[in-house]
Parts: C-alpha cells; structure tokens; sequence
C-alpha cells in the first residue's frame, strides 16, 4: 500500500509548506519510507509497552474533481481494506486552525506485530493540497493521548 501510495501524483506536494507545535515531551523528526515524506511525532517511550504512541503528517495535492469528502471516504475504504479487523469507531467534522476538517477513528489489527491499534486521521485541505494527520495508539489508549493530538491540531498552520 506504501508503495502504491508514495508513486501517486502529487504526493508530498505540501511537503515544507505546514508548521506545528510538537507537544511536551514528545520528539519530533522527518522522514521518508516508501518515498513518502512524513513528519513524525513521538510520544515518550512507556516502559515494558510494546508500541510508541504517534502523530505523522503526510501531505498530497487534491486530485482533479476530489473533495474533502471524498478524500476521507477514499482513505477509510484502503484502510478497511489494507488492515486485518479493521473497525471504524466514529466520525464527524470540525475546524483546524480556520480550516473545515474531517476527522474518523478506526481500531485494527497491525500487520507486523498483529497488535491492535486505535487511530484517529484528520484531515483538512487547503490551497489545493490535502494533510493527512493520524494519531495512533494501542486499542484503548486515543484518549490518553488526544490531549497531544489537540496540542497539534490546534497549533497547525500552512505557510
């Protein structure tokens, strides 16, 4: 799925153009996978837990005849079909920085590890490039970091 997704037109094409505050604690670091540019949050490491809570940003111009709406709705259909007992949990909108947002959240199944994990994906577009900001967590623990995600979404601003 990476793969695919880092060779569709107009990836990274916000790539540089978005600042954030990086909560408390947490650190925070670009990089490339699957020539995917990301930024990536880190939560701080909990002792014994098998999973690092994190926020990443991956950005992408809109594609010809794509709304907000259609965007989201694309992206819940890959992650159902990408990730094993995929759920999704909720959905609605809100406003991030100025900016009408979508957001869902969603339980699965990892593919490498086979834990279960929560994700929370926002998503807003502006200037014609959508960004993608996911929270996610091990099963049960989107509202212990929720307040970070906050920290995040409420800092976001594109240049």
């Amino acid at each position: 799925m990476l793969e695919l997704a880092g060779k569709s037109p107009g990836m990274n094409a916000g790539n540089g153009t978005f600042s954030i505050k990086t909560p408390e604690g947490w650190t925070k670091k670009d990089t490339v996978m699957s020539r995917i540019e990301y930024t990536f949050m880190m939560a701080p490491k909990l002792e014994g837990s098998p999973f690092q809570a994190n926020v990443n940003i991956v950005t992408q111009q809109l594609k010809e005849g794509f709304t907000l709406e259609k965007y989201m709705e694309s992206t819940r259909k890959e992650m159902e079909s990408f990730f094993s007992n995929y759920q999704q949990l909720g959905d609605g909108e809100r406003m991030v920085t100025d900016v009408k947002a979508q957001w869902m959240k969603c339980q699965y199944k990892h593919r490498e590890s086979g834990l279960m994990l929560n994700a929370q994906v926002t998503i807003l577009v502006k200037n014609n490039i959508t960004y993608g900001i996911t929270l996610t967590t091990l099963h049960n623990e989107l509202d212990k970091y929720s307040p970070a995600l906050e920290v995040i979404l409420n800092s976001f601003t594109t240049k």
